[in-house]
């Protein structure tokens, strides 16, 4: 099989639809190494990548079009055609505006967000979204949803065929797959300034994502003596919450880590006593099954995605219930049997997620919609 990926995010995005891109061409390169892969970005989202590994670049078409979105909706068609492509993944909730013939299109659909928290979206935005989605919906010969969740979504909110979608999980990079010394992580430790019991919240600092409620949840009296470390590169409310942390009293427990290189982020895991993830909606929740893969416990929103993430090695709260969070912060802190038990059986269940399990159901899926005439 010869299969090309839209590579815009996979060298242009640093969050998490970068990371799919860069997981899934990683484990299909390492799985499976019998066939053809493709990638096509134009020169604007390449050039000055800090995602230019070797095993990539060689398999590489970089377009030099002197109008970059126009070629990558339309005029990347003469490219795929050229390079003798079958099978077309676009692994971020869109695909080109037409295939060439004979190739056929697969498309990831991560989530509907946008639709379902419209305010959080500019109309114009809400817009462009709905039509991507439908349209590549329609020309995909399979659509990969990263969870049930997602797929339940499409189902109900676009009226997308049932029998078209296929669920495909998320797995953790491969820098998760490393041992992490101690020595490593005290290094880290120094470093950043970490201190030995923190929370710790990872991902954008966008309203959906709540950080609030950790903020006050460890503002109780019995989780005064808990750090919280944010890894975060960025959001729409990042300024909006180092002000609300200036402003409380917990400021001096509160540490802001930006622009962590991808070979550190498990050694914080390593290093934190639980993960929080409070977010109102994902597509699927990859922090989580990151944390768990780290031995650490989780407490997670109780919507949407997040408990088909954690199973079992979490505990799950309602995403505005303050007190509910600083119980369950409390509890996987101080509470060994709690921990224990939730990592024990976090890491029975992330087995599902190894990158060796998905990687394989997604080479299925190619090899099935090659067969379809």
């Amino acid at each position: 099989m010869i299969i090309g990926f839209d590579a815009k995010r996979i060298y242009d995005n640093t969050t998490g639809l970068g990371n799919y891109g860069r997981s899934l061409m990683h484990n299909l390169i390492r799985w499976f190494p019998q066939y053809d892969y493709r990638l096509f970005v134009h020169d604007k989202y390449y050039t000055g990548s800090p995602f230019k590994y070797q095993t990539f670049v060689d398999k590489t078409f970089v377009s030099k079009h002197y109008l970059p979105d126009v070629w990558r909706s339309t005029d990347i068609n003469q490219d795929i055609l050229k390079s003798g492509v079958e099978i077309f993944h676009g692994l971020s909730n869109e695909l080109p505006l037409s295939m060439p013939e004979h190739v056929k299109p697969i498309v990831t659909m991560h989530d509907i967000i946008f639709h379902k928290f419209p305010d959080y979206f500019p109309l114009l935005d809400r817009q462009v979204y709905k039509y991507k989605v439908k349209k590549a919906c329609e020309q995909a010969r399979a659509i990969v949803a990263v969870s049930a969740n997602t797929r339940n979504d499409l189902i109900e909110d676009f009226k997308v065929p049932e029998e078209k979608i296929f669920v495909v999980n998320p797995s953790w990079g491969r820098e998760f797959e490393y041992e992490y010394t101690n020595w490593f992580t005290e290094l880290l430790r120094h470093k950043y300034k970490i201190p030995f019991h923190f929370v710790l919240f990872v991902g954008a600092t966008s309203q959906r994502k709540n950080l609030k409620v950790v903020i006050d949840a460890l503002e109780f009296p019995e989780n005064s003596e808990f750090a919280l470390v944010v890894v975060s590169d960025g959001g729409d409310s990042l300024n909006e919450m180092e002000s609300y942390v200036y402003n409380r009293e917990i400021r001096h427990r509160v540490y802001f880590l930006k622009g962590i290189p991808w070979y550190e982020l498990p050694g914080i895991y390593h290093m934190a006593k639980c993960l929080v993830y409070p977010s109102f909606y994902e597509g699927f929740g990859l922090p989580i099954i990151e944390g768990l893969k780290m031995g650490i416990p989780v407490v997670a929103s109780d919507n949407s995605s997040l408990r088909e993430a954690g199973g079992p090695g979490a505990l799950y709260v309602d995403a505005k219930d303050v007190e509910g969070w600083a119980d369950a912060i409390n509890k996987t802190m101080l509470d060994q049997s709690v921990s224990g038990q939730l990592v024990r059986e976090g890491q029975q269940y992330i087995q599902r997620f190894a990158p060796e399990v998905v990687t394989a159901a997604m080479v299925d899926l190619y090899s099935w919609v090659q067969e379809q005439s």
